[in-house]
């Protein structure tokens, strides 16, 4: 039995589920973070992606396809929201978006198992970049929906420190266990004969490590406690959910400004892929080689921040962890165009850091939400989103006609405009707008 919602007793949530049952659900959300993190360097589609297509001999361009392939499917959720609008079909849908996740992984293990060729490799690795785009898209979506209905308030910067503090953790151990698969050796230590694992192999075992624990993570889902509100919400026209959304969006100034800032700093950090690409000017070795490095560093690095960042929004406000996350992205791009040597690497890490703009700025527009509107406006936030998958192929562009470095320039750019916007536009307490 739950407890009736008090407004003297801060510790219940909006829906008067009672602590012990939030804190089931906050252990749910972070733990499901987890396993993302740790299948990391096959979901965060791009260095491993990129690093097997220029083992293929591709072009930069086509090195960066299967990450815009895999944004481009953000607007998924604006379809699955409109879909299934009840509460009581939530965790069905997240657990089944993780299975997807978990089946597509599977399929590129068994093209790479097969030795199939190159031409059926690379169609794999996008085919596998639509499913994840759209069903990561719509786990992120929805799991802020179950978050948001499943805590009070004041369990959800520890709910996010949690998950994006200790959850890179996971992926510092996924990109390290990659590192040693895809280089046969890690700091220096090679594994015995019978313990190395060569091409296609190599590549084989981080999809098939992702399709377990994405398994493991749709079976989470069904153990979520969410309390079901006492009438479901009925499914609208689809034009009527449509307009609705946009128009819930545009006529909010600070929450409209809030997408349109989230959209242009991920702009910005996509040009990480390019990032990963320099290691060979950088120090004269495939990115192949380093990459499990570079993520490691990647993950480590938002580990640490990620903790500090949950502790700064308990403390201050939201707008605070936004200019913090721009600011980093900004310092590892300089880092890249200014350090020379091994200690570009550290950019990586500092990228990583400001990586957590993906958590920040989409928090602020759901503190703009009311709860009714959340999942519904996170989830047209995601379908903006599907327009910065054009971003890392134009990136790609760039470098094919004028170098990496040129790339760098307009990342910079893109972020320094975007932080200007976020200083001069975006209040410290946003307020939601009344539900329509």
């Amino acid at each position: 039995m739950t407890t009736p919602i008090s407004i003297t007793n801060p510790t219940l949530s909006d829906d008067g589920l009672e602590p012990r049952l939030q804190t089931h659900n906050v252990f749910i959300f972070a733990s499901s973070w987890a396993l993302t993190f740790l299948a990391a360097p096959v979901l965060y589609v791009g260095f491993v992606q990129a690093a097997l297509c220029k083992r293929l001999h591709t072009s930069d361009t086509v090195a960066n396809l299967p990450s815009s392939v895999y944004l481009a499917m953000a607007w998924f959720p604006v379809v699955i929201a409109w879909l299934v609008p009840q509460v009581r079909l939530l965790k069905t849908t997240m657990s089944i978006a993780y299975g997807a996740m978990a089946l597509a992984s599977g399929m590129v293990a068994v093209v790479l198992l097969a030795q199939a060729p190159s031409e059926i490799i690379i169609a794999a690795l996008i085919a596998h970049a639509a499913v994840t785009g759209c069903a990561g898209a719509v786990t992120f979506t929805f799991g802020w929906e179950a978050l948001n209905r499943g805590a009070s308030g004041h369990l959800r910067g520890k709910a996010l420190g949690l998950a994006f503090g200790c959850g890179p953790g996971f992926a510092v151990i996924g990109s390290l266990g990659a590192q040693l698969l895809l280089e046969g050796k890690l700091f220096g230590w090679q594994p015995p004969t019978w313990m190395s694992v060569a091409y296609p192999y190599s590549y084989a075992l981080l999809f098939v490590g992702c399709t377990l624990a994405m398994t493991l993570a749709a079976f989470l889902m069904r153990i979520y406690r969410i309390p079901l509100p006492k009438i479901e919400a009925e499914r609208e026209s689809f034009n009527v959910a449509v307009l609705g959304g946009f128009n819930s969006i545009l006529s909010h100034r600070v929450l409209f400004i809030a997408c349109a800032a989230y959209l242009l700093v991920y702009c910005g950090n996509l040009v990480q892929i390019n990032m990963s690409l320099f290691t060979k000017e950088a120090v004269g070795r495939m990115s192949e080689e380093l990459a499990g490095y570079q993520l490691a560093l990647r993950f480590s690095f938002k580990m640490l921040t990620g903790i500090l960042l949950g502790w700064v929004l308990t403390r201050t406000n939201p707008k605070v962890p936004l200019l913090i996350t721009i600011g980093l992205q900004i310092a590892g791009i300089l880092w890249v165009l200014f350090v020379p040597g091994y200690w570009f690497l550290l950019a990586f890490g500092i990228n990583g850091a400001g990586e957590l703009f993906g958590v920040y700025y989409v928090n602020y527009p759901v503190a703009c939400s009311p709860k009714a509107q959340v999942r519904r406006n996170v989830a047209f936030l995601m379908l903006f989103s599907s327009l910065v998958g054009f971003a890392p192929v134009l990136y790609g562009w760039i470098a094919d006609t004028w170098g990496l470095r040129s790339s760098f320039w307009i990342a910079l750019g893109v972020l320094t405009f975007t932080t200007a916007l976020v200083v001069a536009k975006l209040p410290a307490h946003p307020q939601p707008h009344a539900e329509t």
